[in-house]
């Protein structure tokens, strides 16, 4: 795990809120996006403004700033922006925590079956 990036000590800033703070240089050669970090723009899209219209960035700022300083710094950029998208489609009522565990874990075993393992 790299630094961990909050703002938590400074009054009347949340952790989630490091925007202005020096952290150094940021090396834009060192970002490659991983096939499943563009599915889940693709997901966020479609359930988005450019989609369906079920989710907004308000709704998974909030989500993201409300998932707590621990979870919010373990996760990645694309893995804080998943569980946020999670998060408020379970408020939406799209699904339960329990059905999506449950899709995960049927596709999960297909991909088992596929590769023999």
């Amino acid at each position: 795990m790299g630094p961990k990036f909050t703002s938590a000590s400074e009054p009347g800033r949340g952790y989630h809120d490091i925007g202005g703070l020096d952290y150094g240089e940021v090396d834009p050669t060192i970002t490659e996006v991983a096939p499943w970090e563009k599915l889940s723009i693709a997901i966020g899209n479609s359930m988005g403004g450019q989609g369906r219209k079920v989710i907004n960035t308000d709704m998974g700022r909030r989500a993201r700033e409300g998932m707590g300083e621990e979870m919010y710094n373990e996760l990645a950029y694309f893995e804080r922006t998943t569980e946020s998208m999670k998060i408020t489609l379970i408020e939406q009522g799209l699904f339960t925590e329990e059905e999506l565990e449950e899709r995960m874990q049927d596709i999960a075993k297909r991909i088992s079956e596929v590769r023999g393992l």
